[in-house]
């Protein structure tokens, strides 16, 4: 029995991104099944092509699986490093039902179970919790319906301390005038500003970081708010490694 593990991400144009957060967090999450062969794709065909005019080859999700099926493995894990289940995660879903393996099981997103908004909040919280200003993190956000699972979240680390995380999106419901709403009320002239991210690619870099106007950090300067930049994605803390291990041990 040949086993496969196929991690998938949405997938970023930046090196850094790809090395320092997509394959830390493969590398961290291979060490627990070293009995599995490591496979990688990217759901982004944007990102794909991009890359693939760099000379970059990286497979869709249906590439990948096609070439673990040639191989001939029988079981595969697809493991989903998505934050939301949103459009990205259901092309993983709608791709693995033209194969036909002995065993696919794939992950949940990060953001789906109940009790994972529970744990990412806890989650966050020990990353960020000795920060002295509150923490606004940029999530990507998305038209699907399950955009709401940041607020979900945003009511789970308001039960922690509801003056200390501030969630928004780029281009989902919850913007960062809503956030800059909240500060102003709060009383804040001083936060950290990081993405809430697998990666810290391009809207990091430029939406949340970047130097033009509509950038999260000169809106916030504009509103007379500090931003001390934390530009790390969450794949660069082993810590969320270990929780998407938590995801792939509740369904092998």
């Amino acid at each position: 029995m040949k086993k496969a593990m196929l991690f998938v991400s949405f997938g970023s144009s930046y090196e850094s991104a790809r090395k320092n957060n997509i394959d830390k967090t493969v590398n961290i999450i291979a060490q627990e099944y070293k009995d599995y062969d490591v496979f990688q794709a990217y759901t982004s065909n944007m990102i794909r092509r991009k890359l693939k005019n760099q000379g970059i080859d990286i497979d869709s999700v249906s590439e990948a699986l096609t070439k673990i099926k040639d191989s001939g493995y029988t079981d595969v894990i697809i493991v989903s490093l998505h934050i939301i289940a949103g459009f990205e995660y259901e092309k993983i879903l709608k791709v693995t039902k033209d194969f036909n393996f002995d065993s696919c099981k794939v992950t949940t997103a990060m953001l789906h179970e109940e009790r994972d908004y529970h744990d990412v909040a806890l989650l966050l919280d020990s990353l960020y919790k000795d920060l002295e200003h509150p923490i606004v993190l940029m999530g990507h956000g998305s038209e699907h319906k399950n955009d709401i699972s940041y607020d979900r979240l945003q009511e789970e680390l308001d039960k922690i301390d509801s003056k200390k995380y501030y969630i928004g999106t780029v281009e989902g419901k919850i913007t960062i005038e809503d956030i800059v709403i909240k500060l102003k009320n709060n009383g804040e002239d001083s936060v950290y500003l990081t993405p809430f991210m697998l990666v810290c690619g391009d809207h990091a870099n430029n939406d949340m970081a970047g130097d033009e106007d509509d950038s999260w950090k000169n809106i916030l300067k504009s509103e007379n708010i500090v931003a001390k930049l934390i530009l790390k994605g969450l794949g660069e803390y082993e810590e969320v490694g270990k929780f998407f291990i938590k995801k792939i041990n509740s369904i092998i």
